[in-house]
C-alpha cells in the first residue's frame, strides 16, 4: 500500500464502493493503490437502517420518482449504514480525498454523519473517516418502516452489489456476509435531478 501523502480518506462500504460512479462525482479518474485501494473495518456490520423522506424538498438534494409513472413517491427511500458488531471485519474501499472533497462528500452523504476509523482499518493511513447514519435519518427509517412506507431503490440496491461483485469473489463473500438482509420492498425508482 502506498498511500505517503497527509490527507483524507473515507472508507466506501455501499455505493462509494462503485469506482466508476465515484469517479463521476468526484470528476478524477482514480487509480487503484495510489488513490484507492481494497481494505476492511473492523468491527461494524452493514445494515439497511437509514432513510431520507422522500415528501420533503431539500436544497441541491435529489428524490425520488415511480419510474413508471414519473410520480414522485410519498415514503421513506432506505440507504445502507453500517452498525458496531464485535469481531465483524467489513471489506470496502479506501479513497483518497482533498479537503474540497471532502466537504463536497459530507453535503451528499446528508442522511451520515462522518466518523473519525483511522485506527480501525487494516492498513495505516492518516485522518480516515466513514459515514455512519445520522440520529434522524435512522428515526424517518423507524417512521417509514412503522407507516409501511420504507423502500430501497431497485437502482441504489443493484449499484452496491455490482461494485461488490467487481472487486472479485472475496469481497462479494465478504459483503453478503456482513450485510443484514433488507426486509423492505425494493422499488423500482428513479432519481431526480438526475445529475445527483
Amino acid at each position: 500500500m502506498a498511500f505517503i501523502d497527509r490527507t483524507n480518506f473515507v472508507f466506501g462500504y455501499g455505493s462509494l464502493v462503485n469506482v466508476k460512479n465515484l469517479e463521476q462525482y468526484l470528476k478524477r479518474q482514480l487509480k487503484q493503490n495510489n488513490d484507492y485501494t481494497i481494505c476492511s473495518l473492523y468491527n461494524f456490520q452493514r445494515c439497511w437502517n437509514v432513510a431520507m423522506d422522500n415528501k420533503v424538498d431539500l436544497p441541491e438534494y435529489k428524490y425520488y420518482r415511480d419510474r413508471f409513472t414519473s410520480k414522485r413517491i410519498n415514503g421513506f427511500v432506505t440507504f445502507l449504514n453500517i452498525r458496531p458488531y464485535s469481531d465483524r471485519i467489513i471489506s470496502g474501499i479506501l479513497f483518497r480525498v482533498s479537503h474540497k472533497e471532502l466537504r463536497k462528500l459530507d453535503l451528499r452523504e446528508r442522511n451520515y454523519q462522518r466518523i473519525d476509523i483511522t485506527n480501525q482499518l487494516n492498513i495505516q493511513v492518516q485522518n480516515a473517516w466513514v459515514y455512519i447514519g445520522s440520529q434522524e435519518a435512522k428515526q424517518r427509517y423507524q417512521k417509514g418502516l412503522s407507516q409501511g412506507k420504507a423502500v430501497i431503490a431497485q437502482d441504489y440496491y443493484n449499484s452496491v452489489e455490482n461494485a461488490y461483485r467487481s472487486l472479485g469473489e472475496k469481497q462479494w463473500a465478504n459483503y453478503i456476509a456482513t450485510t443484514d438482509k433488507p426486509s423492505l420492498p425494493i422499488t423500482d425508482l428513479e432519481v431526480y435531478p438526475t445529475n445527483l
